[in-house]
C-alpha cells in the first residue's frame, strides 16, 4: 500500500442523546419546541389539570378520568400526559380515538406542538415497520382507533399506558369487539330462529321471516326475553359453533362463555348478539397497561 492510497475507516453509529424527561407534563410543554401553528401557552384550566395529575398521586392510578368541555384543549392535555409517560417512564403509550378522522386530527395537533407520534390507523398489515418500531421502542406515542385495541386479535396489545379520547361516546366502539351479527342470508339465521321458534310465537316468527302480509319492516327489532335464551342456550351454542366461520366464528369465541348473559336482537335483516356490558376485564390489551386514562367532555 502506497502513501497515496486512502484507507476507508469503518463507520460507527453515533449514540444519540437520550430524550429529556421533564419532572411533570406541564414542564414538558415548556420544553417542547414552539411552532407557528402550535399553542403558545397553556390555558389556566389545562395547567391546573396537569398539576392535579402530577401532584395528587394520580400518576400511579390504574384508571383515571379527565373531564374537559369540548373546545377547551382536552386533546393537548391528553397528548402531554401521554408523551410525558413515554419520556419519563419509557412506556409504550397508545392514544385511542373513535374514528380514523379523529385520529388524524389528534396526529395533526401533536405535530403542531412538536409531540412525536405515529399514526397507526387503517389495516395493521399496511403499517410501516418504522412507525411500529418507533412505538414499540417508546420513541413515539401511537395514535390509533378503538378497534385496534378492542379486537379478537388486537394490533396494539402491549401498551403500558392507554388514553381513550371521547370516552363518553366509546361504548358502542368497545362493544363491537364482542358483537356478533348474523345476516338473514346466512343459513345460521334460520337455524337459530328454528332453535327458539317454539318460545317466540308463530305470529312473531312469521313477521320476522316475511311469511305474512303484515311482515315486519327492516326497522323493527325485537329483544328476545332472557328466559328464552336461558332455556335454549345449549342448542344456540351448538347452532353457532357448527354454522359460523371466518370473522363471525372469532366473534363467537369472544362471547361463548357468557352466551347465557348476552342480549339477542332479532330483525328481518339479521340477528345481533352482544353482552349487556362488554367483558373488557377479560381482555388483556385493556387490562395489562399500568394506567388507563379516559378523556371526556362529559362523564
Amino acid at each position: 500500500m502506497t502513501a497515496g492510497d486512502s484507507v476507508q475507516r469503518p463507520r460507527f453509529r453515533k449514540r444519540t442523546a437520550p430524550e429529556p424527561a421533564p419532572k411533570d407534563p406541564e414542564s414538558l410543554f415548556g420544553e417542547l419546541p414552539r411552532s407557528r401553528r402550535g399553542v403558545g401557552a397553556l390555558w389556566s384550566h389545562q395547567a391546573d389539570l396537569l398539576r392535579t395529575y402530577a401532584e395528587d398521586k394520580h400518576v400511579a392510578s390504574p384508571d383515571l378520568a379527565l373531564e374537559l368541555p369540548t373546545g377547551s384543549g382536552k386533546t393537548l392535555v391528553g397528548l402531554l400526559i401521554a408523551d410525558w409517560r413515554r419520556r419519563s417512564m419509557r412506556h409504550r403509550v397508545v392514544y385511542a380515538c373513535l374514528t380514523n378522522q379523529l385520529a388524524s386530527q389528534v396526529g395533526d395537533a401533536a405535530d403542531e406542538n412538536s409531540i412525536p407520534v405515529v399514526l397507526l390507523t387503517g389495516k395493521a398489515r399496511d403499517w410501516t415497520d418504522l412507525d411500529v418500531n418507533l412505538y414499540a421502542s417508546s420513541k413515539a406515542v401511537a395514535v390509533t382507533v378503538y378497534s385496534h385495541i378492542f379486537n379478537t386479535n388486537p394490533a396494539l396489545h402491549d401498551a403500558q399506558a392507554l388514553l381513550f379520547d371521547d370516552a363518553h361516546a366509546g361504548e358502542n366502539y368497545v362493544a363491537e369487539a364482542w358483537a356478533l351479527e348474523i345476516n338473514y342470508e346466512d343459513p345460521v339465521y334460520c337455524d337459530l330462529l328454528d332453535e327458539v321458534r317454539a318460545d317466540l310465537g308463530p305470529h312473531l316468527v312469521a313477521r320476522m321471516t316475511g311469511e305474512v302480509e303484515d311482515a315486519g319492516s327492516t326497522d323493527e327489532v325485537r329483544l328476545l326475553p332472557v328466559a328464552v335464551i336461558s332455556r335454549h342456550v345449549q342448542g344456540i351454542d351448538k347452532v353457532l359453533a357448527a354454522g359460523l366461520s371466518g370473522k363471525e366464528a372469532y366473534r363467537f369465541k369472544m362471547i361463548r362463555e357468557g352466551l347465557r348473559s348476552c342480549l339477542f336482537y332479532l330483525s328481518l335483516d339479521c340477528w345481533y348478539i352482544r353482552p349487556m356490558i362488554p367483558p373488557t376485564f377479560d381482555h388483556d390489551a385493556f387490562t395489562s397497561p399500568e394506567q388507563r386514562i379516559y378523556l371526556s367532555a362529559t362523564m
